[in-house]
């Protein structure tokens, strides 16, 4: 999995292998920047992905403070565990 802001798009990968959806725990999961109100965004964004594609349920991690950046343990982890992320970042 690959995080990426949005806002800028992306620049032009190489191509990859199709991720095994058996491999990781879960196919979406959240990473808050520890704003108010970032946690209720995402469940909320989570819920309505469930209702309308299917998609979750959608785990919520954390950053531990809206002032710095995710550790690269926390995104390694959630590349590892999930298929696609949705990142708070302007609550």
């Amino acid at each position: 999995m690959r995080i990426v802001n949005p806002t800028a798009g992306l620049a032009p990968a190489e191509p990859t292998e199709p991720s095994d959806p058996s491999s990781g725990t879960g196919a979406l999961c959240g990473l808050s920047n520890s704003k108010p109100g970032a946690t209720v965004l995402l469940e909320t964004i989570g819920r309505r992905l469930m209702d309308a594609h299917g998609l979750g349920p959608m785990t919520v991690a954390s950053k531990p403070s809206a002032a710095s950046g995710a550790d690269p343990e926390l995104l390694d982890h959630l590349g590892a565990q999930y298929r696609l992320a949705v990142v708070a970042i302007g609550d």
